[in-house]
């Protein structure tokens, strides 16, 4: 497992450090938070810095590859899912709310399954809600969390591949905020 990078490290060519750092390339790649991309892995963070919130472990790495995205601590699978009504580029009206809940392979690290399902024990929908783009995206204020067990999605909707917000909320998720995210999580009955 990879360890964790503090920011400082440099880049060098022919062992001379050329005067930029793995925190240049950070601030440089990774600023826009509103970008799909940035912000569904940083809902994820938001998602294991709710479970672990005394201590954020220096030694984990985000595991890129893992059939689901965040361990709890007593072990609980959960795949993480975001979207929001504003994007990074600009539109005149807000986003429909969607997520993405097909079934997929999982990939044990030099292969694929053979069957298709979803491979956690609960989604956690991730909503930031914010209308303006004047608010930002760190406040968490503007986030909802809804938390749902697989089982509810594969009894109720076995086959389907997205989710509207209108029809999540029908399954009746646990919705929560930030503060309280990762003790529903551990209290959720499997």
């Amino acid at each position: 497992m990879e360890q964790q990078l503090t920011g400082n490290e440099k880049f060098t060519l022919h062992d001379t450090n050329v005067g930029i750092t793995v925190m240049d390339f950070w601030r440089w790649a990774f600023s826009d938070l509103t970008d799909n991309t940035q912000r569904g892995v940083m809902a994820e963070f938001l998602v294991y810095s709710s479970l672990n919130k005394n201590v954020l472990p220096d030694t984990q790495v985000r595991e890129n590859w893992n059939s689901f995205d965040v361990t709890s601590p007593s072990g609980r699978r959960i795949e993480v899912k975001s979207a929001a009504y504003l994007q990074s580029w600009t539109t005149d009206f807000p986003s429909q709310i969607q997520y993405d809940i097909a079934p997929k392979l999982a990939w044990d690290g030099k292969n694929y399954a053979t069957e298709a399902k979803r491979n956690c024990d609960l989604y956690v929908f991730c909503l930031y809600t914010a209308l303006t783009h004047d608010k930002s995206i760190l406040d968490l204020d503007y986030w909802e969390f809804y938390v749902l067990p697989t089982s509810t999605l594969n009894i109720r909707i076995p086959n389907q591949k997205t989710i509207s917000l209108s029809s999540l909320l029908k399954l009746e998720p646990i919705k929560t905020d930030y503060a309280r995210l990762g003790s529903v999580i551990e209290s959720i009955k499997m």
